[in-house]
């Protein structure tokens, strides 16, 4: 029998998904942990909310036998000192209930992200490195890596995976680009218009850019774990590209022309046409009716407009031994979208 329990907060996410397929598959034993009153898989599941003490306080028989606890959970603010606060006070509720447990917890792993070095202001020092100067706080990012190193001298290790751009499977993401090609492709079909790159020039043809799929973010946290892998490692599919030489095979896959560069709102244009998406879903009997579930606009606002190079150096995890950042990224998109469609979310 395994001797490792690994408990996944935000198991139902795009990142803790990842993680729960990675873990399962090695023969790890696995509980989940979201406010949903089930979980993602037919792992134990506890539901609990973490910015609630108490809720968790009532889960220590379910927490007393964890042995690594990989963090994914999430609670966005547009106010950045509120979200640094509560995402802190979320994991640090979830620590403190693993130690009055007695549960014999070793690393937590965590997921911090592009968020990191700034990414989300839209410059940053490129390529990325791990020890980077901290952009001007406050950053919840911050906040969970100051907290895992305080835990040091209480006997627990940590791992901050920091992925990029993450392509996979999810349902209501704010930032889940993969879906959101897949929904914006549909809708040029189906409008019978070209499948123009939704930014400017300068983004399609001159920017660089990453994106991480999940199977190597899985792989990565069960290699973090396995390993005993100390301290923060970027994690992308391992290449770098422009969208110039990816979006043609996008359009291709969609039968369409690809047309040039026009910069637009997704999240404007997607809200205006969800009565076709509606009747699309309707007739070709899709699974999800509400492009908002799919992938809201706003994401691809942000990252098909960022005219800077926007890359991590991934050099320390492959120093350290991780194997799999060897991935084309244009593979990994046209697969995601192969995968949307066997899920009935596109035709």
């Amino acid at each position: 029998m395994n001797s490792h329990h690994v408990l996944i907060a935000g198991a139902s996410g795009v990142v803790g998904l990842a993680a729960l397929e990675a873990f399962l598959g090695a023969g790890w034993a696995v509980t989940t942990l979201g406010r949903a009153p089930a979980g993602p898989g037919k792992a134990p599941h506890i539901s609990a909310d973490l910015l609630d003490p108490e809720s968790l306080a009532s889960q220590s028989d379910a927490l007393k036998g964890i042995t690594h606890l990989f963090y994914a959970a999430l609670r966005p603010n547009a106010d950045p000192g509120i979200e640094a606060d509560e995402n802190a006070a979320m994991l640090e509720n979830l620590v403190a209930a693993l130690r009055r447990s007695a549960a014999p917890l070793e690393r937590l792993i965590f997921v911090q992200g592009g968020k990191v070095y700034g990414a989300h202001l839209g410059v940053y020092k490129t390529p990325a490195r791990e020890d980077d100067s901290r952009h001007f706080p406050p950053n919840l990012y911050f906040r969970h890596e100051d907290f895992a190193r305080a835990q040091e001298r209480e006997g627990l290790k940590w791992t901050a995976l920091r992925p990029d751009i993450v392509i996979g499977p999810s349902l209501g993401s704010a930032m889940n680009l993969g879906n959101l090609i897949g929904l914006y492709g549909t809708l040029c079909r189906e409008t019978n218009t070209a499948m123009q790159f939704p930014g400017p020039e300068e983004a399609y043809r001159n920017t660089l850019v990453n994106i991480t799929g999940t199977e190597v973010l899985g792989e990565a946290a069960l290699w973090a774990a396995e390993n005993n892998r100390d301290g923060a490692f970027n994690i992308t599919n391992g290449d770098v590209f422009r969208w110039c030489h990816v979006w043609p095979r996008l359009a291709q896959w969609f039968g369409l022309d690809v047309g040039e560069p026009q910069p637009i709102s997704l999240a404007e244009r997607l809200h205006a046409l969800r009565p076709v998406w509606a009747r699309l879903a309707a007739r070709d009997g899709l699974a999800e009716a509400d492009p908002d579930r799919i992938a809201p606009g706003a994401f691809g606002d942000f990252i098909f407009h960022v005219r800077k190079d926007a890359i991590f150096d991934v050099t320390r995890a492959r120093q350290a031994g991780f194997p799999g950042m060897t991935r084309r990224s244009d593979d990994v998109l046209l697969a995601h979208l192969d995968s949307m469609r066997a899920r009935r979310l596109i035709p």
